[in-house]
């Protein structure tokens, strides 16, 4: 077990990089959009049980703002729902080295976005895609999709140093994965209450190691059965993970700490929703997340 002296320390290095960071990285005019909004919304994640959701439980929907994620613009549901909030973090989406499939998945995505929305929606990205001006210029075809940037910048350290930073919008909790940027942003946006569905977060139980030692997860997802992509990269089958863009396979320590961020990020969110009186609620009773109250519908 650690002691206090090497807690503050190691406290004191994480805020003092922090600070390096988002004076290099963030944006201090960046802003969300507030006090137009229903005072609940639903966070809807790409686990299977959002199926279930979405199909027994759709009147628990309608009279909640619905934020979706990632390639949720490809399913059936998007203009079934027409969800209020879009928010896409990964950095593959806008740099420009990137893995097989990668161009194809950002191209089907944001060209279903400009097809099919018909209702006001804010479309949530990280500050890297405004040097895009490619994206920006084809994004703007559609006058209902409003382009909000923010500061993706991982905030680490004293815990009211990281909480400042989150009240000025110059960082977030570490982004390992879409839903911690999603929360963050819901709870800047000024709801009081934020639901969970689609959490299931059950990674754990579908990592594989192989006889040649290579690490494979199985990541299913609530779309797994309505497209599929001709690099497979969508599979629900186990694959290895990499890191970033690049062809580098993750060991499998590698990818528990990839875990532990994650997960731990969680906690951070709820620390930071409990100082602003915000109440989040995981509707996924399966979901092996532990830092939110579960509840059925």
């Amino acid at each position: 077990m650690k002691s206090q002296i090497q807690i503050f320390l190691e406290n004191m290095l994480l805020s003092v990089l922090t600070v390096g960071k988002v004076l290099l990285l963030s944006n201090p005019f960046l802003r969300f959009p507030r006090n137009k909004f229903k005072k609940s919304c639903v966070i809807l994640a790409n686990g299977p049980s959002l199926n279930q959701t979405i199909t027994e439980h759709r009147s628990f929907l309608e009279d909640k703002a619905l934020f979706c994620v990632n390639l949720f613009a490809r399913t059936k549901n998007y203009e079934l729902l027409k969800p209020a909030f879009y928010v896409i973090t990964s950095p593959e989406y806008w740099n420009k080295d990137e893995k097989d499939g990668w161009y194809e998945d950002r191209y089907k995505t944001f060209q279903d976005i400009v097809d099919k929305t018909k209702w006001e929606l804010y479309l949530i990205v990280p500050k890297l895609a405004k040097k895009n001006r490619v994206w920006i210029k084809f994004m703007e075809r559609n006058p209902n999709v409003q382009l909000i940037y923010f500061n993706n910048t991982p905030v680490e350290g004293f815990r009211w140093i990281n909480h400042l930073l989150f009240n000025l919008n110059l960082g977030i909790p570490r982004p390992h994965n879409v839903l911690i940027p999603s929360l963050f942003i819901a709870i800047k946006c000024g709801f009081k209450k934020i639901y969970l569905a689609g959490t299931d977060h059950n990674w754990l139980q579908d990592i594989y190691v192989t006889e040649n030692n290579e690490v494979l997860l199985s990541q299913k997802h609530f779309y797994d059965d309505q497209f599929q992509d001709k690099n497979n990269k969508n599979s629900p089958h186990p694959r290895p993970m990499y890191h970033g863009t690049t062809k580098e396979k993750r060991k499998l320590h590698e990818v528990l700490i990839k875990f532990y961020h994650a997960f731990k990020g969680y906690w951070d969110i709820k620390d930071y929703a409990s100082e602003k009186n915000v109440n989040i609620v995981n509707l996924t009773t399966n979901s092996y997340i532990d830092a939110f109250n579960k509840e059925e519908i």
